[in-house]
């Protein structure tokens, strides 16, 4: 017998739920049986895969290198495979080496004939004309012309049911394409695209703010559902997910990448949750969806019930494995009905935090889950609704061009007739596919190039009609997909006529949707500009937020809406209500300096509070405003301590040097006793460096180390921290600093530690490193922040360093003995006191991270943390956490003209400036595109390393028992 076959045959005969298969336990769903259908031996690495029709199966097939992408790209290490089950047993035997030599493989498609690949940056056709399983003609088929660190700027392609072929553009590098009447569009958002085989016709589907769309599938009534990562920052155990994609929408993440795109209202829901689940391959089963979790080691499955216009899933596991390298990347439905799971292996670690350490040798393999009782159906089911379309458009071009104009409004009118119909339907996904129709039709591709001459009155007649939908029954059970579906087909090109009825009418659906073809299509059309003000006001939330996306798309209304909000500011009206109208209009500075006058005016309270968080926000962005000071300062002398507070707050957001001719005021005002200390605090660091005095010291130590007598003791601490690493401290300060450092935060440690960078007293520098050592302190300090920061204490000093870092375990080897150790002699862990752990100030997890409810976002979100990583991942990312970075939250040093650096985590990055997460403790730093030298990857994690080391064993076990349990 074969070799190849013998593990398969043995366990494809047992009839247990659970299997073992080389050394990996998968469990099916209830009712399924899995066996091997591809061995290793016959595909090392399978990414994705898809039959012909002769039932043959295209596989691609990596090398298992994870080099750099430009490397990838010129040595084309990976290749494509055709397998064959030579004697129909279920395994298959027979493989052929159909291409060789391509880029990161990230999907195939046999489509009439021939064979489509996703080899990033361009989709290549492989044709081979005698079917001997090697394709002996290549071309490219599609150029995308980006290719990013991650290689996630195309996966696919896919085989629509409007014949057309589907891909996904995903990473944030700007493309450039030809739409239908948009020539040189561009855009650096996430995609679908779309285009004939021949490769005409090209066209976009959807856009999203997301990292990386990557599987397709579409329902029998035609929906069609992507899988794909990142669809909002990560919190409440929120990542990745399923998405009822539809033409025309806009998805998260919610950032720069959206700019200039068509809005139809806020962006579009996801359907499922999945966290951090790197969902990829995805296929339809019957009427569910199987989709492969990268993360997780599964296969989940997702039973589609309607939800308003759209749709909802229960979702269970079909596939799942305990083992830390199965990796599923692709399912599909072989044509016998039975389901193929692609297991891609140990390899990956590309921009992949669950798998660091790449495994070649830990090959994948392809696995069958068979229906016990009988095979689902391959075929599509029947759709659940169907529409009834126009007749054909060549036949009546000729009606609607004859006679008159009323003539031919009759012919269109009885033309869509059967769509405005269905436009009305007591059933909601009748009716948003009614309108989508309408809003879509007639399009190009309907009509043959001898029927050109009627498509514009055409076109014009089929957005009348949609028009019209505004005063009829539709509205009743109007969700957001059918509010999209009526709102993208006016922006797509109907009249005023529409709109205008929309802002005569009561209903705040038809607000909506005025107001967003308004402002992205005819914003001089709107008869009164400062109207807008009761739609600010309006009950609606939705309404409201529409007339503020108005504020921020035209510059007249944002002129005309400051007059109305200087009045509504002197009032009692909510601050809530009206502070999203004073974000929109002070985004440009010409609208800015309102601000002072506004808060001038504005009585002490609630409404103050908010002016002066809105100064706060707006300050870092942009130049200090002269017009402010004269109001901030008045709130500063007034007896409300709360809103000096948020004064001094403003000030403290702004570099010193905007402060130039208020430092000796501010100064003053910060050295005052009789001040609270949030107010004097802030006011130290506006004006930083600052020389404290004794008195000033011993509030700024208090602060910092938890003894202060404010409620806000935490923030307190972090401003203490910020403005001793500035401050001018005698050496008496720095060696009672020196003796704090131990009791201080993990987060503060690297900041106080700026403090000591221009000392050079011997003395000094000896007592500090005993200090660093006491406790493990230098074990939570990186040599490049020791080096930064102690870099001018003398020669003494610098041996006394060193030989105190040579103790500590930073190489491979001793990392690897470490973790070993930390495996083997922590106790049980009890996840109860673990939360207590995370959230204590010993750790400070809580200052970073976000664990269901509770904790920040400035690290990755844990909320799921147990479900993707083990408990050794666990235990180095706490111990080493530079060792790997999760997705997103890379550090970049940026490198200013001036020789300046920047350091940390990119929070934003447009074409004016990058802004940075330097810190837990420390501001964002906001650098101009302008003034940037250079950006390169950083080494060193801003989470602090060696909280192993000041934790007792018994916290260690219990935190890490804590973040397993979150799954």
């Amino acid at each position: 017998m074969n070799p190849l076959r013998l593990l398969p045959i043995i366990v494809g005969m047992s009839l247990c739920r659970g299997v073992e298969l080389h050394g990996r336990q998968l469990t099916p769903a209830d009712g399924y049986t899995v066996s091997v259908a591809a061995p290793p031996s016959l595909v090392e690495r399978p990414i994705e895969a898809c039959f012909d029709d002769k039932g043959r199966l295209y596989v691609t097939d990596s090398s298992g290198s994870n080099e750099k992408v430009e490397e990838q790209l010129k040595k084309k290490p990976h290749r494509l495979l055709r397998i064959e089950d030579t004697n129909g047993d279920g395994v298959f035997d027979k493989r052929t080496v159909f291409a060789d030599q391509l880029m990161f493989p990230e999907g195939v498609l046999w489509h009439q004939g021939v064979v489509y690949v996703a080899a990033p940056p361009q989709i290549w056709k492989f044709t081979d004309a005698d079917d001997d399983g090697v394709a002996e003609k290549r071309e490219v088929w599609f150029d995308g012309k980006t290719l990013t660190g991650c290689a996630n700027d195309l996966h696919g392609p896919y085989a629509g049911p409007d014949g057309l072929i589907y891909w996904c553009k995903g990473a944030f590098a700007e493309q450039t394409h030809d739409l239908p009447g948009q020539k040189g569009w561009k855009s650096r958002a996430s995609h679908v695209f779309r285009m004939k085989p021949d490769g005409t016709d090209f066209d976009c589907v959807f856009t999203a703010g997301m990292d990386n769309p990557v599987g397709l599938a579409w329902l029998p009534e035609g929906d069609l559902i992507v899988s794909g990562t990142f669809f909002q920052h990560p919190g409440d155990g929120k990542r990745d997910g399923l998405i009822h994609a539809v033409r025309g929408g806009v998805w998260g993440k919610d950032h720069d990448v959206l700019d200039g795109h068509i809005r139809t209202g806020p962006l579009m829901p996801v359907m499922t949750h999945l966290g951090p689940a790197a969902p990829c391959g995805m296929c339809r089963y019957g009427r569910d969806l199987l989709v492969c979790q990268f993360n997780t080691r599964k296969v989940s499955r997702h039973i589609l019930e309607p939800l308003g216009s759209t749709w909802q899933t229960t979702d269970s596991d079909f596939l799942t494995c305990d083992h830390p390298d199965f990796h599923p990347t692709d399912v599909l439905q072989a044509p016998d009905g039975s389901v193929l799971v692609i297991d891609t292996g140990g390899w990956y670690k590309l921009c992949c935090p669950t798998s660091q350490v790449a495994k070649p040798e830990v090959t994948g393999a392809i696995y069958r889950l068979r229906k016990t009782g009988g095979e689902v159906s391959t075929r599509c089911p029947e759709p659940r609704w169907k529409l009834e379309k126009p007749a054909e458009p060549p036949a009546l071009v000729g009606q609607a061009k004859a006679g008159d104009l009323a003539a031919r409004e009759k012919a269109i009118e009885a033309l869509l007739k059967p769509l405005s119909e269905q436009a009305r339907s007591p059933n909601l996904h009748i009716r948003r596919m009614a309108i989508e129709a309408l809003g879509q039709w007639p399009s190009q591709r309907d009509f043959n190039p001898e029927a050109q001459g009627g498509l514009g009155e055409i076109t014009a007649q089929s957005r009348a009609v949609t028009a019209s939908l505004l005063a009829s029954s539709a509205l009743p059970g109007m969700d957001r997909f059918l509010e999209h579906a009526l709102t993208f087909a006016f922006i797509e090109g109907a009249d005023a006529k529409g709109p205008r009825q929309a802002f005569r009418s009561s209903e705040p659906a038809l607000h909506r949707i005025g107001l967003y073809w308004v402002s992205q299509t005819d914003p001089e059309m709107f008869d009164d500009p400062a109207g807008i003000g009761k739609f600010l006001l309006s009950a609606d939330t939705g309404v409201r937020e529409a007339a503020v996306f108005c504020l921020q798309k035209v510059p007249a209304w944002r002129e005309t809406a400051g007059v109305w909000l200087k009045e509504q500011l002197a009032g009692e009206t909510d601050p809530s209500v009206l502070r999203p109208a004073v974000e929109a209009v002070v985004r440009e500075d010409e609208f800015r300096k309102q601000l002072g006058a506004w808060l001038s005016q504005a009585k002490a309270g609630p409404i103050q509070q908010m002016l002066l968080e809105v100064m706060a926000q707006s300050a870092p962005q942009h130049e200090f405003v002269r017009e402010w000071a004269g109001p901030l300062l008045a709130v500063l002398r007034a007896e409300d301590a709360k809103a000096a507070a948020l004064a001094a707050a403003v000030f403290a957001e702004q570099p010193p040097k905007k402060l130039e001719g208020l430092r000796e005021k501010l100064s003053g005002m910060a050295l005052d006793e009789k001040r609270p200390e949030t107010v004097r605090l802030a006011l130290m660091l506006a004006v930083s460096p600052v020389v404290p005095g004794e008195e000033g010291f011993g509030v700024l130590l208090a602060a910092l180390l938890g003894k202060s007598d404010s409620t806000d003791r935490t923030n307190l601490s972090d401003v203490a921290a910020a403005v001793l690493a500035k401050a001018t401290l005698t050496p008496p300060q720095l060696a009672a600093l020196a003796g704090a450092l131990p009791e201080a935060s993990l987060l503060h440690r690297p900041v106080l530690l700026r403090a000591f960078s221009k000392a050079t007293d011997e003395a000094l520098g000896i007592a500090l490193v005993e200090q660093l050592e006491k406790g493990g302190a230098l074990n939570t300090l990186s040599a490049q922040d020791t080096a930064e920061c102690l870099g001018e204490f003398p020669e003494k000093v610098q041996q006394r360093l060193t030989a105190a870092r040579a103790k500590l375990n930073t190489g491979a080897e001793q990392r690897k003995a470490r973790l070993d150790e930390l495996e083997k002699t922590l106790p049980d862990g009890d996840s109860l006191r673990g939360k207590v752990v995370f959230q204590h100030a010993k750790s400070s997890c809580v200052l970073c991270h976000q664990a269901g409810y509770f904790g920040k976002h400035i690290g990755p979100d844990l909320s799921k943390i147990g479900g993707i990583r083990t408990r050794r991942d666990l235990l180095e990312a706490i111990a080493y956490p530079s060792a790997s970075f999760v997705r997103s939250y890379e550090p970049v040093e940026v490198k200013k003209k001036d020789g300046t650096l920047a350091y940390g985590i990119i929070k934003n990055q447009n074409a004016q400036s990058v802004t940075l997460v330097t810190g837990a403790v420390t501001p964002d730093a906001t650098v101009a595109t302008a003034d940037i030298a250079a950006m390169n990857p950083g080494a060193a994690s801003l989470m602090p390393q060696g909280i192993d080391q000041i934790l007792t064993p018994q916290e260690l076990a219990d935190l890490v028992a804590f973040l397993m349990s979150l799954k």
